[in-house]
Order: structure tokens, then C-alpha cells, then sequence
């Protein structure tokens, strides 16, 4: 992921960001570099050059989603292969390395565990690509994150802004709703499914090659 993104801080009239499901630190350290605007927990913590966002849900959460990761661990213990990712504001229940046979019931006794948080209002449920994530239940997405980012931009730079929103998951469908017409969405990969985007690109080999070729016709060089 460093190498699709070096270079790109350096165009002039380009902002670039990165929103992402990740924690903010894991997501420094998978870039490689400090882009202007990094937004983690789909959009629920924010920074930016002269501003940090961090929603007001994440002071309540902690502690009932340690609570669920400690009942999640024994009662997922029989499943080999099953990764439960504590992001202290975020749970989620990875089954891509689960036996196929194994990951439906995986992932029903996950929901099981969290069904009277979600019945309560506690938290909301996301699914993905053989995983499935708990989060705060509050109306704020990688959509939100989007519209955070413009509006902290729009007054820096003095004029409207068009924005560039490449996605590879379900959960990027959020952030492609969010875009108005003179925005541009790009799904990557097979994921997302969905009618919202512009263009696709086959995969993370053909971002690199995106963004090399984005800065090849900014600069006028062969970086």
C-alpha cells in the first residue's frame, strides 16, 4: 500500500486521503506516509491538518464491546481459523481462513452474541467479504467521513471541490452515495457490488498503476 501512495501530497491542487475501517495508527503504519485527511473506524475518528474529528459514541462503547470479545473468544473457540479483531471502539469476526463448511455458523453465533446490543440500540452490524463488524449505532459512515473531509477543505482552498473515491468493499458503497455529480467513484476489485460507481479497477496492482499514471500527467515526470 506505500508504494500506490508515494508522490501523491506532493500535486499541486490534490488532497489526498484515506478512509478506512482500521484503526487510525494501523492505517498510518499500512500507508507509509501522513496523508492530509485519514479518517479510521469507518469515519468515526477524523484527522486532518488543522482538525481532529472523534465521534462522541466511541466514550460509551469501549466497555461493552470488551465485555463481548471476552464471550465472543469461548464461545468461537471450537472455530479454527476464526479471528476476532478487537479495535477497543469496533469488534469485528473474520472467517476468511475458516473451512467453508464452518464459517455460516462462525458468523450466526457471532450475531447471536451481539443480538440484544443490536435489539437495544447499542450497536449496529456491518457485514463484508466473510467478516462481520459491530460499531457504535449511530448515523455515521465512510459517507460522513467524505462530507467531514470536504467541508473542512472547501474553505483552505477557496473553491469547490471534486472528489476521487476509490473502494473495494461493501462498506464503501456509503462513501460512493455521498458523492455528487461532479464526484468520480471507482470500485476496485470484484467488491463492492453496486450500481453507484463510474469505472472499476481490476485490483490493488491497478491503483498503483492509477496513481503512477495520475502523477506522470501532473508533473510531467516518470514517477
Amino acid at each position: 500500500m506505500q508504494a500506490e501512495f508515494n508522490g501523491l501530497s506532493a500535486i499541486d491542487g490534490l488532497s489526498f486521503g484515506v478512509v478506512s475501517g482500521r484503526r487510525l495508527d494501523d492505517v498510518r503504519v499500512r500507508v507509509g506516509t501522513e496523508p492530509e485527511f485519514l479518517a479510521g473506524l469507518h469515519g468515526l475518528e477524523i484527522t486532518a491538518p488543522d482538525d481532529r474529528f472523534r465521534h462522541a459514541a466511541l466514550e460509551h462503547v469501549a466497555p461493552v464491546l470488551a465485555k463481548l470479545a471476552e464471550d465472543a473468544r469461548r464461545q468461537l473457540a471450537w472455530c479454527e481459523g476464526c479471528l476476532l479483531e478487537d479495535k477497543t471502539y469496533a469488534l469485528t469476526c473474520h472467517v476468511r481462513l475458516v473451512p467453508p463448511d464452518q464459517r455460516e455458523r462462525a458468523l450466526e453465533e457471532f450475531e447471536a452474541l451481539a443480538e440484544p446490543l443490536l435489539e437495544a440500540g447499542a450497536l449496529r452490524l456491518l457485514t463484508g467479504a466473510r467478516a462481520m463488524e459491530l460499531l457504535p449505532a449511530v448515523d455515521w459512515n465512510k459517507g460522513s467521513a467524505v462530507n467531514w473531509i470536504r467541508a473542512h477543505l472547501i474553505p483552505r482552498v477557496d473553491r469547490p471541490v471534486s472528489v476521487v473515491y476509490l473502494g473495494d468493499d461493501r462498506t464503501d458503497e456509503d462513501a460512493f452515495s455521498a458523492l455528487a455529480d461532479d464526484d468520480i467513484a471507482i470500485g476496485v476489485g470484484e467488491r463492492p457490488h453496486t450500481h453507484l460507481i463510474d469505472c472499476r479497477l481490476a485490483g490493488p496492482a491497478s491503483v498503483g498503476r492509477f496513481f503512477g499514471g495520475l502523477r506522470r500527467v501532473t508533473t510531467g515526470g516518470d514517477g
